[in-house]
């Protein structure tokens, strides 16, 4: 994950209307699709909703989650039916297998954050093809770098996401790229949407025209878990209907207490189990 004051410092700016933004692009790089609703973009409803996750999610999470991933290659603890999709979170991880049988892998980690995976775009961009071959030995679809607003400008590559995906996407003509996934912790709606979707005052990750994973989603780490769950259920609705958006996974982790879904036995927490139980199209 990224320093979460470092993100909302830059969030407040742009309320404020002096955040940075870039200048349009068309999200170069080649689309993958196989007819199996990866990478298509198509009409098809499927299980979207997801969970990061220090503690893996226990059996009452099976059948109501598509996927979870930990910010690793390799999943902890015991599998409870729950799709684990792997991560290449940073450069020194490239070189690694990823599980058998994996159907997406996830791309660095915020490279854009210094104190993240620390990579420039044209630096992710000469590693991708190492991505590209982790991803062929299970024939998984490829998640872009996980990208979110960054600040101050000295510990970033860049504070701009937009931006520093249309450099990606320059430095890496031809790579394969799948869909984008992005991360987001302003606690109302209306900025979750502004911000996936052009025509607001932000610029919107629909411009590239891929399939959007919001991998990382919640309020911030000073909101009570009533506010978690206000958010979480006025966010929902909307992910569950948007389709530009294939999957998404709530961030449950130490840094955001008053935000988890999973107790450290893998049972659901009462904020958990809301999330279970708002409507989605999962069995």
């Amino acid at each position: 994950m990224a320093t979460v004051r470092s993100k909302l410092s830059v969030v407040l700016a742009l309320i404020l209307g002096v955040g940075c933004g870039g200048d349009g692009g068309d999200g170069d790089g080649d689309t993958s699709g196989d007819g199996d609703g990866r990478g298509d973009g198509g009409p098809a409803r499927t299980c979207k909703r997801g969970v990061l996750a220090e503690t893996p999610p226990g059996a009452a999470f099976g059948g109501k989650l598509a996927w979870w991933y930990n910010w690793a290659i390799d999943p902890s603890g015991t599998d409870h039916g729950v799709e684990f999709v792997p991560m290449t979170w940073g450069g020194n991880d490239v070189t690694r297998a990823i599980p058998a049988g994996s159907d997406y892998l996830l791309g660095f980690n915020e490279p854009n954050f210094h104190a993240q995976a620390d990579l420039t775009a044209e630096e992710a961009a000469a590693l991708w093809p190492q991505v590209e071959a982790q991803a062929a030995t299970t024939g998984a679809a490829l998640v872009s770098p996980a990208m979110n607003y960054c600040g101050p400008a000295q510990n970033c590559n860049g504070t701009s996401p937009y931006q520093y995906l249309r450099d990606f996407f320059a430095a890496c003509d031809g790579c394969r790229v799948d869909y984008v996934a992005v991360h987001w912790y302003n606690c109302d709606l209306p900025s979750l949407r502004d911000y996936l979707e052009p025509g607001g005052g932000l610029e919107g990750f629909e411009q590239f025209g891929k399939p959007i994973w919001l991998t990382e989603f919640s309020c911030d780490p000073g909101a009570s878990v009533a506010e978690q769950e206000a958010y979480m259920r006025a966010a929902i609705p909307y992910l569950e209907a948007s389709p530009h958006v294939f999957r998404y996974a709530w961030f449950s982790a130490g840094p955001i207490p008053n935000a988890k879904l999973i107790a450290d036995d893998g049972s659901p927490t009462a904020l958990g189990q809301v999330y279970l139980d708002l409507p989605s199209d999962c069995p």
